[in-house]
């Protein structure tokens, strides 16, 4: 298994753009705040599209996003808004008294590779593109309460996203310096790819993260993926993979998804 705990940023910037053409895209994450907020009170969730974790980049367009809060019960959509101070997506949900998710999806979109750069729409609109590809995220972010009344077995539980990279325990509850275990998952199944992680505030440059490594095979299954925790903080896991679509014309299917946790001082 490839890791790298404390790899300079440039290095696995460059591990990244090995990983897909896709590369240059923006990163779908939703986050929420404050990070103490207590079960019962309302707290903000922002859906974020940028290079840098951490720092708003760009709104993605709403008609393009769906966010949910999901617990053990049941499912409920949240509403979002432009951020008045901000290049992102905000809403408010009330907390969980148990450990839930917000589930945030940015449906498939075309983008071709024109002579001005990538633009939003298939061959048909850029006679001039060289390509076409479809892109799609998904982004899950842990609330509620870190642990007990199987806090475990619910987020361990996938909640059936096309890419999903699915905690084998709360990683809110791992030590600095010790690993959280996920498994990656692609219509349901083990995938073998590399994983990316990163905390807010690791670094200004574009595309770089703090962590990366293989999946592999134990006890467990395969699709294991283990991520060294240095630091307190918002952490990211991001995964990407290329699937083929049907549509002529559209080179490939390129999926992302992204998991974001925060860990305690």
């Amino acid at each position: 298994m490839f890791q790298s705990k404390f790899a300079p940023g440039v290095i696995i910037a460059a591990l990244g753009c090995i990983l897909s053409g896709a590369a240059t895209a923006h990163e779908f994450t939703t986050t929420s705040s404050p990070t103490d907020v207590k079960p019962g009170d309302t707290a903000t969730f922002t859906l974020d599209s940028s290079h840098i974790f951490g720092s708003p980049e760009e709104a993605e367009a709403a008609k393009h996003l769906s966010a949910t809060l999901i617990t053990r019960d049941q499912k409920t959509a949240l509403d979002f808004k432009i951020n008045p101070d901000a290049p992102n997506l905000i809403g408010t949900f009330d907390v969980p008294e148990t450990a839930a998710w917000l589930s945030a999806h940015r449906l498939p979109v075309v983008w071709s590779q024109t002579p001005d750069g990538w633009q939003e729409g298939g061959l048909d609109q850029h006679t001039d593109a060289i390509a076409a590809v479809r892109y799609e995220k998904f982004a899950k972010h842990l609330v509620g309460q870190a642990s007990g009344d199987g806090a475990d077995d619910f987020v361990g539980t996938p909640i059936g996203d096309k890419l999903e990279i699915v905690p084998l325990s709360d990683p809110r509850d791992t030590a600095i310096g010790q690993d959280a275990t996920f498994q990656i998952l692609l219509d349901g199944q083990p995938l073998t790819t590399t994983v990316l992680a990163t905390y807010g505030g690791f670094t200004d440059t574009p595309s770089s993260w703090a962590y990366a490594s293989e999946t592999l095979t134990d006890e467990r299954g395969s699709g294991i993926a283990k991520v060294r925790i240095s630091a307190p903080g918002m952490w990211v896991v991001r995964v990407a993979t290329d699937v083929s679509d049907q549509e002529q014309g559209i080179r490939g299917h390129n999926l992302r998804a992204t998991l974001t946790f925060n860990v305690a001082d």
